[in-house]
């Protein structure tokens, strides 16, 4: 990549003084980290944003931009837990953990790692979600598409888990349809 297509990919053109570049990458990189603290984690659409992330990584290389913030590590995780609740529990924690330590920065390398950890912990969860909810929603199976966005509260999920009633089996039937669906979109 050269100087001005990385240019053309931030939306400048030359010539560009060198504080307009760092604000125009800094706020690309600030975008991507955004929709990871803020939307649902679905693998696919992190990995987009994942991609766009080694593109900035690349421009801010070519144009000698140094990121803002210090670089971050991972957090320590929790394991993905032994039963139904605690894989709920954990699992939350852990995207609690990740969005928190990466609130410390905007290096894009960094953003990647924790982008990557985030899907790859969601891929596992729901895996493990959909095998340890069976027994729970077994009387219900949800028929409609839903839409990958339209995750279900943790807390309302937890207290489903506990819950004999009909909408708590029905809420846990509709995000295991959810999961199944972005799943299945994962291996086709």
């Amino acid at each position: 990549m050269d100087k001005g297509t990385a240019l053309t990919l931030l939306g400048l053109s030359e010539p560009a003084d060198h504080e307009d570049v760092m604000e125009r990458l800094d706020a690309e990189v600030f975008a991507v980290r955004d929709h990871f603290m803020r939307q649902p984690v679905i693998p696919a659409l992190f990995r987009s944003r994942i991609n766009r992330l080694v593109e900035l990584s690349d421009i801010a290389q070519v144009l000698n931009v140094q990121p803002l913030g210090a670089p971050v590590e991972l957090p320590g995780l929790l394991p993905s837990g032994s039963n139904f609740v605690l894989l709920v529990r954990n699992h939350v924690e852990n995207i609690r953990r990740l969005r928190t330590a990466m609130a410390g920065t905007l290096d894009p390398d960094v953003l990647v790692r924790f982008g990557n950890t985030a899907s790859n912990l969601q891929l596992r969860y729901m895996e493990q979600f959909l095998v340890l909810s069976l027994d729970v929603a077994s009387e219900f199976i949800h028929e409609e598409k839903v839409p990958a966005r339209d995750e279900a509260e943790w807390q309302k999920l937890l207290e489903s888990i506990e819950s004999k009633e009909t909408w708590s089996q029905q809420l846990i039937a509709q995000e295991r349809a959810r999961m199944a669906q972005i799943l299945e979109r994962e291996i086709s």
